[in-house]
């Protein structure tokens, strides 16, 4: 509809600041041509527009205009404050500064809207706590965010004693356990946060790729990891004491086959040997 575009026009407008047509077009998905036409819809009814034209050029809103924020839906209201269960925001230090900003957005909605937001709170709650019920503390990953957004290069030690100077492009959370992407020695690595054994901040500073993207970055990585683990699975072996006589059952498992090695203590002679699936 197009209330709802012209709705998406102003707040892109107000959240991002100028912006091409062609930017404003990808992002609604719509023409270049219709842009213009709700923009200038967006004057009519009173909304200070500015539009210039060629290389620098875009269209801005004038500084300090505001709009309240009459039009979302139900589901756009109860997904936006659902955001408030969101563990990983917690582990940045960022769970009041969202609870400042949801307030903000709830005194902004209209009274009529206001009881959906209240509504999330009673009825859904995602509890992200692992089964375990244990987390592993994480010193570093206040560090680490500040370089992240300061583009600073990091000092860090992990796995075994690995010491070396770190980019970090970004932090990514799954499953509550963080990473860190980022280069080292020219190349990007992904680290695990919670492997990290110190970390200090330089005062080195990195230009960020401009064509990298987080979020592409990972799930590329992601799918490459998987495909490698399911075309070399490792090899497990259980060993098994048996009563008096002291046999020893070895089994490895090797691509879904289990291969059992029968064999008594000090007799390198193998006695039997059978396999079959898992």
């Amino acid at each position: 509809m197009r209330a709802d575009r012209l709705l998406s026009l102003l707040l892109l407008l107000q959240a991002r600041g100028r912006m091409t047509a062609q930017e404003l077009a990808e992002q609604l998905e719509v023409s270049e041509r219709t842009i213009y036409r709700d923009l200038s819809a967006l004057s009519s009814a009173g909304i200070p527009v500015y539009t210039e034209s060629g290389p620098g050029g875009g269209c801005e809103l004038v500084d300090g205009y505001q709009t309240r924020l009459t039009g979302l839906t139900t589901t756009e209201i109860r997904a936006l404050f659902l955001l408030s269960l969101s563990d990983p925001l917690t582990d940045l230090g960022l769970d009041r500064a969202l609870q400042d900003a949801l307030l903000k957005l709830s005194a902004a909605l209209p009274t009529t809207s206001r009881s959906d937001a209240v509504q999330v709170r009673q009825r859904i709650y995602m509890d992200t706590t692992p089964s375990d019920h244990s987390r592993r503390a994480l010193p570093y990953l206040g560090l680490i965010q500040d370089a992240v957004w300061q583009d600073r290069t990091l000092q860090l030690t992990y796995g075994r004693s690995i010491r070396q100077n770190f980019d970090p492009y970004g932090l990514v959370s799954k499953a509550n356990i963080w990473y860190l992407v980022g280069a080292a020695a020219e190349e990007i690595q992904v680290v695990r946060v919670s492997r990290i054994q110190a970390a200090r901040l330089t005062e080195q500073r990195f230009v960020r790729p401009a064509a990298f993207d987080l979020a592409t970055y990972w799930t590329e990585w992601n799918a490459q990891t998987f495909a490698n683990r399911s075309s070399h699975p490792q090899e497990k072996k259980a060993i098994i004491i048996y009563g008096a006589s002291q046999t020893k059952k070895t089994a490895f498992v090797y691509k879904n086959k289990k291969i059992l090695d029968v064999h008594r203590p000090n007799d390198s002679s193998r006695l039997a040997l059978a396999s079959k699936k898992n």
